[in-house]
């Protein structure tokens, strides 16, 4: 049991790092959200639909996954208060609001086009946001982007999408296809 604990933690400190402490200082705290929200208004342009709903929701998720961690606004949540988090997601029967929220809104950060599909162009742009590579970005979008018969597809639904984001949160499984979901751990 300690290898899938390890495996669970990596994958769990990868989204830590690469999709919530932006800054790299070790912790998550509110800047780390600004500082999302002012990149998408560089890049997607500040009257963009993605940057207004950055603008809206980030600021929920923040207070959501602070509450969820028994923690204050202003205060930062360390690697541990993470792992304590994924944790109980895992553990429990019914999805946290944090992680409900947040895999809502990077669905739609994904979805650039807004035709409630995120293909492979859209995955690696917002991917490259967050410092993740091209070519990591690709090899990992093979990876999950397939149909129920095994063949690769160019996108991917938000059903699907939800799944991936449970197996990557939830499974224990290396080969589970959402171990790729956020890039290369």
């Amino acid at each position: 049991m300690p290898e899938v604990r390890q495996f669970l933690e990596r994958k769990w400190k990868h989204a830590f790092t690469t999709f919530f402490d932006l800054d790299h200082n070790g912790i998550i705290e509110w800047k780390d959200f600004k500082a999302l929200i002012d990149v998408i208004g560089e890049v997607r342009g500040k009257k963009s639909d993605v940057f207004i709903i950055a603008k809206l929701c980030l600021p929920d998720i923040w207070q959501k996954l602070t509450e969820a961690i028994g923690k204050e606004d202003h205060e930062k949540i360390t690697l541990s208060d993470w792992f304590e988090l994924c944790w109980k997601s895992k553990n429990s029967p019914k999805e946290p609001a944090w992680q409900k929220a947040y895999v809502d809104y990077m669905f739609r950060l994904l979805d650039e086009s807004g035709d409630h599909f995120v293909d492979q162009a859209e995955y690696v742009q917002v991917l490259g946001f967050f410092g993740v590579n091209k070519k990591d970005s690709n090899h990992s979008f093979d990876q999950f982007a397939f149909d129920n018969r095994g063949n690769l597809i160019n996108s991917i639904s938000k059903r699907h999408f939800h799944t991936l984001w449970k197996q990557f949160f939830h499974s224990e499984d290396p080969e589970a296809p959402g171990t790729h979901l956020l890039g290369k751990i």
